[in-house]
């Protein structure tokens, strides 16, 4: 598909549901980032065994085993979702883990294969790029939620919430209504070669904090806000006006994260939002997240949207699985986030 061709979702009108999952149906796990199987080879054999345990008939993507900083050229990579998304039995896409480079394979990926057959597409971090693409080039909703390693290979299974909102979401063709912080939580990090295979220690959850109050409706949208800003001046860079705009980072610095809330304000991605969702900062600390909440308050003060902040999604554990492309409202006076459209049909 040529830049020519791509469209504007938030002008597209509704977008597409894929097919609701169920046992049996065939999913595939594709590398579009970073190398996976390499990385930690028990892990990946875990993650899909999760997959398998849960009813899936799952395939394996060639591009599993590759190694380098990317699992593949952008080219070998585009092919492996290109094989999925043109089969007619395939149901759904996992993707393996993130990286930095799934914005490479965007343009030769074949939208039109998945704007004719919508199905499943999940992932998170860098795969932001892919999910956002398919959902402007597609018009089809997509799935910002657990990879194969960090979260469907969690010893000795995913993480509750982690997986009940997966699932809820994936293989229930209800609206998930209201949204709920989970009640605990971890930013603990164990080494994935490690010989020491244990669950993680959990610690109470905090709850979501409102930095700016009001109510707002519209179509969720966002992802890692890194890759996000990676694509804005590109086809691929979808609609934000009258979002629900969702962002997380991974990001180390309260600079780095400021100079993306720069860019992206300054490209206009913040004019005329119905609300925002900040999700919590990856394994920094309590001393971060307080001046990362303090940022963006500051910045978002007066402009008419609330915004919901340390919400788990994305770098962190457990984590929500959000829809692209479905509405969602967020009321600070009932301190509502509420998914108001099924994903799935």
């Amino acid at each position: 598909m040529t830049s020519e061709n791509h469209r504007c979702a938030g002008c597209a009108g509704v977008p597409a549901l894929p097919p609701r999952l169920a046992p049996g149906d065939t999913l595939v796990v594709c590398t579009p980032s970073g190398p996976g199987a390499p990385i930690a080879a028990e892990r990946f054999a875990r993650g899909v065994r999760w997959l398998e345990r849960a009813g899936f008939d799952v395939r394996v993507g060639g591009q599993a085993h590759a190694t380098g900083y990317a699992a593949g050229s952008a080219r070998e990579r585009a092919e492996e979702l290109n094989t999925a998304l043109r089969d007619p039995d395939v149901r759904g896409i996992v993707t393996a883990i993130g990286g930095y480079n799934a914005n490479g394979v965007l343009p030769y990926l074949d939208f039109a294969a998945l704007a004719d057959r919508p199905r499943v597409l999940l992932g998170y971090s860098d795969v932001t790029a892919l999910l956002l693409a398919a959902y402007v080039c597609s018009n089809v909703v997509t799935f910002h939620g657990p990879t194969l390693m960090p979260e469907l290979a969690e010893y000795p299974a995913p993480l509750p919430y982690t997986e009940a909102s997966l699932l809820g979401t994936l293989c229930r063709p209800d609206p998930p209504g209201g949204l709920t912080a989970p009640p605990d939580w971890t930013e603990e990090s164990l080494r994935w070669d490690s010989e020491d295979v244990r669950p993680r220690r959990m610690r109470e959850h905090p709850g979501w904090r409102w930095l700016t109050g009001g109510t707002g409706t519209g179509r969720l949208v966002g992802g890692n806000l890194d890759t996000l800003c990676a694509l804005l001046g590109t086809p691929y860079a979808p609609c934000l006006r009258g979002a629900v705009l969702f962002w997380e980072s991974c990001a180390e610095s309260i600079a780095v994260i400021d100079r993306g809330l720069c860019q992206l304000d300054a490209a206009g991605g913040t004019t005329g939002l119905a609300g925002m969702v900040v999700g919590r900062s990856f394994r920094r600390g309590e001393e971060f997240e307080r001046d990362l909440r303090a940022l963006v308050a500051e910045r978002y003060a007066g402009r008419g949207f609330p915004v919901l902040a340390g919400v788990d999604i994305g770098h962190t554990d457990p984590m929500l699985t959000l829809p692209i492309g479905v509405r969602a409202r967020l009321d600070s006076g009932s301190s509502a986030f509420e998914v108001m459209d099924r994903a799935v049909r």
